[in-house]
């Protein structure tokens, strides 16, 4: 919208009025301003009471604050979630508050999405988004810390970023994966998403750029027959979590495991996700994990999804995960049965199932008749702080610090583990509704 008239006086009055203001009181701009009607031409009467609006502005409150206490202002008006309008508006409102907002890199520097169109940016688009990352300097693209890129689709070119502190990145495509030159050396924490990629083993392909990874979470296919590959070789990988998916065109149930090249000797967090196959496919890697524990001796936390593991293995999984600590079982129905819940018992003289563990969580409905046997396993880990004190031999298990339970309860199995709560054992109890 073009200026009037008189906002073209107001600004120029405000300019030349700044340093009356400092001598300026509201009683002279009160007589400044009843003076305005004696005045005999009408561009003297414009230009004085453009003159008493520029003052009124410069004395109000708001410019009275100093600017490090209105930038701070600026700040807490600015949300998360809406800070791009926001900021915008913030400089909108006067050209005071404009150089200011720019001058403020902190107010353009949180987290903002980019849209990456298959053609080339358009002139506006891309000139906007150059003078975003301009008014966050000295906080460029270049000091980027964490990325998050979605890409439809196929861009058909290449993307690179010069982004030297980059340690956190999460890539999710739905197609072809696009050329992108990026630092994978230097990258921490990776999230890898591709939910429809015809390609079963990209995520090995990436993660063998990735080195330093502390953490990653990966979709993952089954690595083709015949197709060879070196180890992949994580040294540093402290949390994996792997989400199986069958690509489209590839039989189920073929090919090696995404585990079987794996190497990452410090793993203590593992996470595997069956929940994206379908029934004929294997849920659980049976055949490959053993090996896979052999190469990851330190694991402490475990949970698994969707699993068809049966009880006979899970058992063996454990024992062989002598250091396990954290147990997350969610829907994994055919798990659990009376044998695999007595291994765990403590019995005086007896070292149980991971003696480890402290923290179990279970989320799936358990079978009639378990309730009293489950019970009866989470009261031998449990002593209070007095027992423990007294007792001159401590226990060969580690004390709870939560067992949790959901799933469809019988009131049965929710008033035991009520019991349990009375006699302080950290036990919560989640009641799916029908």
């Amino acid at each position: 919208m073009a200026d009037t008239p008189f906002t073209v006086r107001v600004r120029a009055a405000v300019i030349e009025q700044t340093e009356r203001t400092r001598s300026s009181s509201k009683t002279d701009i009160e007589e400044s301003e009843s003076n305005i009607a004696s005045l005999e031409s009408l561009e003297l009467r414009e230009r004085e009471h453009a003159c008493v609006v520029a003052l009124r502005y410069l004395i109000s409150p708001i410019c009275t604050l100093p600017v490090e206490l209105l930038a701070e202002i600026f700040d807490l008006a600015i949300h998360d979630d809406t800070h791009i309008k926001d900021a915008f508006r913030v400089s909108q409102v006067c050209s005071d508050w404009r150089r200011l907002a720019h001058g403020t890199p902190r107010l353009w520097n949180r987290n903002f999405r980019v849209r990456i169109p298959r053609i080339e940016f358009d002139d506006f688009y891309a000139d906007g988004l150059k003078d975003w990352l301009a008014h966050s300097a000295p906080l460029p693209l270049e000091s980027l810390e964490a990325l998050a890129l979605s890409l439809r689709k196929d861009t058909g070119s290449v993307l690179a970023f010069t982004v030297p502190r980059l340690r956190k990145l999460s890539l999710h495509i739905s197609d072809a994966l696009p050329i992108l030159s990026l630092p994978w050396a230097q990258l921490a924490d990776f999230t890898f998403t591709c939910p429809r990629s015809s390609r079963p083993d990209i995520a090995f392909d990436l993660l063998a750029q990735c080195p330093n990874l502390v953490q990653t979470s990966v979709f993952a296919g089954p690595v083709l027959p015949g197709a060879a590959r070196d180890a992949l070789s994580l040294s540093h990988l402290r949390s994996l979590y792997v989400y199986y998916f069958e690509p489209a065109g590839h039989a189920t149930g073929h090919g090696a495991s995404f585990l079987d090249n794996l190497l990452a000797p410090v793993l203590e967090e593992l996470y595997l996700d069956f929940g994206k196959l379908s029934a004929r496919s294997p849920r659980w890697e049976g055949a490959h994990f053993p090996a896979f524990q052999l190469r990851t001796p330190n694991i402490t936390g475990l949970e698994l999804r969707c699993s068809t593991i049966t009880p006979d293995e899970l058992k063996d999984v454990l024992s062989h995960t002598t250091c396990l600590e954290r147990l997350t079982l969610e829907d994994c129905r055919r798990c659990f049965d009376e044998t695999f819940i007595d291994a765990l018992h403590y019995k005086d003289g007896v070292t149980p199932l991971v003696p480890h563990l402290h923290s179990l969580v279970l989320k799936f409905t358990l079978e009639n008749g378990l309730a009293d046997i489950m019970a009866s396993v989470i009261a031998s880990r449990w002593w209070t702080d007095i027992e423990l004190a007294s007792n001159p031999d401590p226990p060969a298990v580690a004390r709870w610090t939560l067992v949790r339970v959901e799933g469809f309860l019988e009131p049965h199995f929710v008033n035991i583990m009520a019991g349990l709560q009375r006699k302080g054992i950290p036990v919560k109890v989640s009641v799916w509704e029908y």
